[in-house]
């Protein structure tokens, strides 16, 4: 490896003898070449060839831990003994179990001294640098789901992830998306025609999500043509130092700014490239409250903004951070002389060394328990009244006019994804009307949705033609519109109506699970039960972990075909997967008082 690098490395200067150092920046117009949606990523071992130190320094830092295969050098757990840990409200329990390198989670349930339920899932990889936490993630044909386990480092104990408590552990069956793999990870090579199958996952956050694809970067270096960046910026590739500040601070917004994001029309998550404005791919809203002083985990952006060293001194993310070095590895005083730098400093010395623990002060976040952080609202400390008023809005925070449409989808995610409280809707409503029909389709769909008003979605749909949208639209948008559209017909057993939009919702989403088993339901309903069993057994070929399918192929064995040996194997298998499964566990009571 050490030749190769060495050879590389003469090539390069080999090349740059017979060249001269170039301004292409003039020659392009001061346009970053690698902007164009052909030039391909790379990849960080590509990058670490030519940028050796930076890379091992960045590979220690959060940014670099953040996903990868789940072994023991990558994990907490087995270091911390392997906690066990119960779900009270559920009554399951939790126990990671090593076998040699491979990781696997235990869940079971007791009944006395009896284990009354066993299910075993094979870790597939970790999520989560070990500053704060480690999560877990499986893998089945390339469909990513959570498991209902993580790892807090801070307090060295282990607990449901977030949004599995109060009752609502999801056990096995959250999927991992591309809004959620696109900030923790490398981009992956992503089947958009899903909601969360992967053709491959990289890992941890590499160097091209700051610097944009290195395809033309790499080509140039190869070929001798050197830029001097000490004085011009080689517009092969971003450097976000080289960028004016709002394009710089758009780079780190796009994963440090937590909140209600939404994709403008036709974009997807991967489509940001660092050097263009955030805003033209995605808009981010967070709720205000009154007296409000609380906030979420990844909301460094949003803080820091509030803070007079951003809006007066300029202050930005890159000022007091170095995205290559892990804040871990540098010395105590190092942030605090960040503060000195422009600040007096205070008059008893024994503060001098600390500025940040006043300003900066580390508190809990809402949506991550078990985590402290340090919060970037840079203050003066002062007595707050913690308690929350009412709710008074949700504001954009990457982009001071975002249109009516941003903020009619902003309102509808939010209700759907955080606060059932109508008072969204109502505001979602209101924008929607607002908005270019043309462009908000969807929007008024899933608003009626939302609403359960069923017979509206379907007038609505009536008068419009959906297909003339297909190109608007991404896939994933318009399969969940026609599955919309297919479930409001559903309501009123207009079957055959609703089975169109089904198969429609099919023809952009046909790697989506849930899509695929709400059509083979129908085909029961309507009886085609040939159909929805050669549906189902290719579910369960996709995807061997899909409770609801072995159910419904138990129903057509047990009510179709009288076949009480495979209804019953179905219905047990279903059951296997999930231990409080009520159907099926009455449709098994049912094929045994029949077997009897």
């Amino acid at each position: 490896m050490r030749y190769l690098l060495l050879l590389l490395f003469s090539i390069l200067f080999s090349c740059n003898n017979n060249s001269t150092v170039s301004k292409l920046d003039e020659v392009n117009n001061n346009i970053y070449r690698n902007h164009h949606d052909s030039v391909s990523y790379v990849g960080k071992e590509t990058c670490k060839t030519c940028h050796f130190d930076i890379y091992n320094s960045f590979m220690q830092t959060g940014m670099g831990k953040s996903f990868s295969i789940a072994t023991k050098t990558k994990s907490v757990l087995d270091e911390n003994n392997n906690p066990l840990i119960y779900d009270t409200i559920k009554d399951l329990f939790y126990q990671p179990l090593w076998k040699e390198d491979s990781l696997y989670l235990l869940e079971f349930r007791m009944e006395g001294k009896d284990t009354s339920h066993k299910f075993l899932q094979k870790i597939d990889y970790v999520i989560g640098s070990g500053h704060h936490t480690n999560s877990h993630i499986f893998s089945i044909n390339g469909y990513l789901h959570q498991m209902p386990y993580t790892f807090y480092t801070q307090e060295r104990r282990a607990d449901l992830p977030p949004g599995y408590e109060n009752g609502n552990n999801s056990r096995f069956s959250r999927e991992i998306g591309m809004e959620c793999m696109s900030c923790h990870n490398a981009y992956p090579k992503y089947e958009n025609k899903s909601l969360n199958k992967y053709h491959s996952v990289l890992e941890g956050i590499d160097c091209e999500r700051c610097h944009g694809p290195g395809e033309i970067h790499v080509k140039e270096k190869m070929s001798g043509i050197i830029i001097d960046t000490s004085k011009y910026v080689d517009y092969s590739i971003v450097n976000p130092s080289k960028l004016e500040k709002e394009l710089q601070f758009d780079v780190c917004s796009r994963c440090h700014l937590q909140g209600t994001t939404v994709l403008k029309n036709g974009k997807n998550w991967n489509d940001f490239v660092p050097g263009t404005s955030l805003s033209e791919t995605m808009e981010t809203f967070v709720p205000r409250f009154e007296n409000d002083e609380s906030f979420i985990m990844a909301s460094h952006v949003d803080r820091l903004q509030q803070s007079d060293c951003y809006k007066i001194g300029g202050v930005n993310c890159i000022s007091c951070h170095n995205p290559h070095k892990s804040v871990t590895s540098l010395p105590g005083e190092y942030f605090n002389s960040k503060c000195t730098d422009c600040h007096l400093i205070c008059e008893d010395k024994e503060y001098n060394k600390d500025c940040i623990s006043c300003h900066m002060s580390k508190s809990s976040s809402t949506d991550i328990p078990h985590v402290s952080i340090t919060d970037h609202k840079i203050s003066i400390p002062k007595h707050r009244d913690n308690k929350k008023g009412e709710f008074q809005s949700l504001v954009c925070v990457n982009n001071p006019n975002p249109s009516s449409l941003s903020k009619a989808k902003a309102y509808l995610k939010h209700y759907e994804s955080f606060d059932k409280n109508s008072i969204l809707l109502d505001s979602a409503i209101r924008f929607l009307k607002l908005s270019k029909k043309e462009e908000s389709v969807p929007f008024f769909i899933q608003y009626f949705y939302l609403r359960k008003q069923y017979k509206e979605l379907i007038k609505f749909s009536e008068s419009v033609e959906l297909v003339d949208f297909h190109n608007t639209f991404n896939n994933n948008i318009l399969g969940l519109m026609y599955l919309r559209v297919g479930d409001a017909y559903s309501q009123f057993n207009f079957n055959e109506k609703a089975y169109y939009n089904f198969l429609k919702s099919l023809e952009f989403s046909p790697f989506n699970l849930d899509y695929q088993l709400k059509t083979a339901v129908l085909e029961i309903k309507m009886s085609k039960f040939e159909i929805s069993r050669n549906r189902l057994l290719d579910l369960v070929k996709l995807y061997p972990n899909f409770d609801k399918a072995y159910y419904n192929l138990g129903l057509i064995y047990l009510n179709v075909d009288k076949d009480l040996h495979k209804a019953k194997d179905y219905m047990k298998k279903a059951i296997e997967l999930n231990p409080d499964y009520k159907l099926a566990k009455d449709n098994l009571d049912i094929i045994e008082k029949k077997h009897d």
